[in-house]
């Protein structure tokens, strides 16, 4: 996993700014100009969101809008999607929907479509979702759609 780096972003769009925990196992964005949110098509999933370098996205139910949940122990399995830098759309993913709100310690997580955005630490190579519907921390864990919806077995 790559080390985590503390972030200054701005957002894209106004997001109200919640401050929300922060975490030291962040997934980072390899540099401040790389796209940070493209889309990539997985087997028996199809169109997911994906970091600059691949690793799929996930959201968490239990989240409210423009607010992680996740902390502690959670941000061990579930790193959150933090930027250093401006936050960008790559291909096929809508910049409109992309944010960013405050944790904690300064990181700027990345939000899409108000879901905050996750990997998962079992997710070794770009292309795989093993995360997909585990169960855990009180919520369940969905990849997430171009359009921002949850892909659950219902939606594939």
């Amino acid at each position: 996993m790559v080390a985590a780096l503390t972030v200054t972003a701005v957002a894209l769009s106004a997001c109200g700014g919640q401050a929300l925990q922060g975490n030291s196992a962040a997934t980072t964005v390899p540099s401040p100009t790389a796209s940070l949110v493209d889309v990539r098509s997985i087997p028996a999933y199809g169109r997911v969101l994906v970091t600059a370098t691949g690793k799929t996205l996930y959201l968490f139910t239990a989240d409210p809008p423009m607010t992680s949940s996740c902390t502690g122990s959670c941000v061990q399995a579930w790193p959150p999607l933090v930027v250093r830098g401006a936050v960008r759309a790559g291909s096929g993913a809508d910049g409109k929907l992309l944010a960013t709100s405050e944790r904690s310690g300064g990181e700027r997580q990345v939000f899409y479509a108000k879901h905050a955005l996750y990997t998962y630490i079992q997710d070794a190579k770009p292309g795989m979702a093993t995360g997909e519907g585990i169960k855990t921390y009180g919520g369940t864990w969905w990849l997430v759609s171009p359009s921002g919806k949850p892909v659950t077995s219902t939606s594939r």
